[in-house]
């Protein structure tokens, strides 16, 4: 016997029921002239008031009348192709119309999904021995449309609780997981991929943490409900090697600290000394000499906070005051960066904004690092603005350059540790910990901060911190400690940064 194709079911059901529609639509012409001409109707007029409005009228409606007919019928065997065994190229239902909902048509075909997922087998019950991904030297794992794991070979980094549901144990950066990436995708698009660098398993405190590369792969409606497959490379060795650095690098940074303290203090005698002695170059040297030890002095802190960030002991103390008072407390220093450098550099922070919940400290590491960015990646003799406003619950600050851009390639690498373009690290200087910091800072306030930029004109960085008044009562219960606005139950930070194009 012959098989059929489920993919030619419906076009073939189609084909018999277009048949039975024209032929009733022949009779539905044909008997009531043939009655009017029995009743004594001439024919000519039988054809012209009966037969000819008949023969327009009623195909239309009966071919309308299929059309809603069959559409769920259409739907149901697209499904049931998409998710069977034979091979076909069917494009899956869109049951995301709310006339779908509805009318309960999306749940009947989602179903059908959720019964077919449930021939995949689960993580738990994989058989090793019969799995070919089993031998190969990284992790496999398989998502369906509710984003729940169905299957997980030996190297995928997942966990079982103590009910049996398998999950991912990897720790996503808030502003980009994979959550809100498969809601995106699903919502957006049929298929779509993303690969994210450097993922944990586990929180810094722990010893056996390990690092991952993460590649993921979607496709709506994807046979047996496999909608996402994700392959993670475990890159513990090469990263760890990062992580020692930092290590390393603290414990020099620490004993960097307080020569460059008695070089800042010895410059700043100096110049109180013997300003009004210098003239032309003199000046010019020594202002050089300034700029140069408080960038080394910023680059130390950078380091130091780093390996507080990475541990999560970044515990501020946060009081009331303003963004304006805690500006000046740094102008005149941004100010002479910005000169030597040949920048303009332009600041309105009105002083009438609301107060914040700000360690003043750290909000001044996080200018410095967001100014000396703009200088340094800004042409000579182009500006920088700093401008900050009210947005909601928070008083959002930006820094504005006019610089070479930043391509979308490489947006989501920016707040990254150590992450410096590849076409900045010949040409300027930095470790590429200041924006790592930064959003560190920020969050740690219970704010947010990213940027948008356009390559060749420029980029905006912002930084938003929350109004005192919002977190006044927060900061009580918690001695002005930052616990109580940054820790979720899992003690990771809730409120996050984000990139935007």
């Amino acid at each position: 016997m012959k098989t059929v194709l489920l993919a030619d079911y419906f076009h073939g059901h189609k084909g018999r029921v277009s048949i039975v529609a024209i032929l009733a639509s022949i009779l539905a012409v044909a008997i009531p002239t043939v009655v009017a001409l029995m009743a004594g109707v001439e024919l000519s007029k039988a054809l012209l008031i009966i037969a000819l409005p008949l023969a327009l009228l009623v195909p239309i409606v009966i071919f309308g009348v299929l059309h809603v007919a069959l559409e769920p019928l259409d739907m149901i065997t697209r499904a049931i192709t998409h998710v069977s065994n034979q091979a076909n190229d069917t494009t899956p239902p869109d049951i995301n119309q709310p006339r779908h909902e509805a009318s309960g048509l999306k749940q009947m075909i989602q179903t059908i999904y959720d019964r077919a997922s449930l021939t995949a087998a689960p993580a738990t019950d994989s058989h090793p021995e019969t799995e070919p991904s089993d031998s190969l030297p990284c992790g496999i794992i398989v998502l369906d449309s509710a984003s729940s794991v169905i299957y997980a070979n030996p190297h995928a980094p997942v966990v079982t609780n103590s009910q049996g549901v398998v999950s991912l144990k990897l720790q996503f950066r808030a502003d980009n997981t994979l959550a809100e990436w498969l809601a995106s995708a699903d919502r957006d698009k049929v298929s779509d991929q993303r690969f994210w660098e450097r993922i944990p398993d586990d929180v810094p405190e722990r010893p056996e943490r390990r690092f991952f590369d993460v590649l993921a792969l979607y496709e709506k409606g994807a046979a047996n409900d496999m909608v996402t497959r994700i392959i993670s490379i475990d890159r513990t060795e090469a990263y760890s090697e990062e992580e020692e650095a930092v290590d390393f690098i603290s414990v020099a940074a620490h004993e960097l600290r307080g020569p460059i303290t008695v070089i800042r203090g010895y410059l700043d005698v100096l110049i109180d000394e013997l300003g009004p002695q210098l003239q032309g170059d003199q000046r010019e040297l020594i202002d050089r000499l300034d700029v140069s030890a408080s960038r080394l002095s910023g680059y130390v802190n950078n380091i130091l906070n780093v390996a507080k960030y990475d541990r999560r002991h970044l515990k501020l103390h946060l009081q009331e005051d303003r963004l304006s008072h805690i500006y000046a407390t740094i102008a005149d220093d941004l100010q002479l960066r910005a000169s030597t450098q040949h920048r303009l550099l332009a600041v309105t922070i009105p002083d009438d904004l609301p107060t914040i919940a700000a360690d003043r400290n750290s909000l001044t590491e996080v200018l410095a690092n967001l100014v000396d960015n703009a200088i340094k990646y800004s042409p000579e003799g182009g500006q920088i603005t700093v401008t900050a406003e009210v947005s909601g619950n928070f008083v959002r600050c930006s820094v504005i350059d006019h610089g070479i851009g930043i391509p979308t390639s490489v947006m989501n690498s920016l707040f990254t540790k150590f992450y410096r373009s590849h076409r900045s690290r010949a040409s300027v200087a930095g470790t590429g910990l200041g924006l790592y910091i930064s959003r560190g800072i920020v969050e740690s306030h219970g704010g947010q901060i990213g940027v948008s930029s356009k390559e060749g004109a420029g980029s905006t960085f912002t930084f938003s911190i929350p109004i005192y008044s919002t977190v006044a009562d927060t900061l009580a219960a918690g001695n002005n400690g930052n616990e109580g606005i940054i820790e979720s139950s899992s003690g990771w930070i809730k409120n996050h940064g984000k990139i935007g194009g």
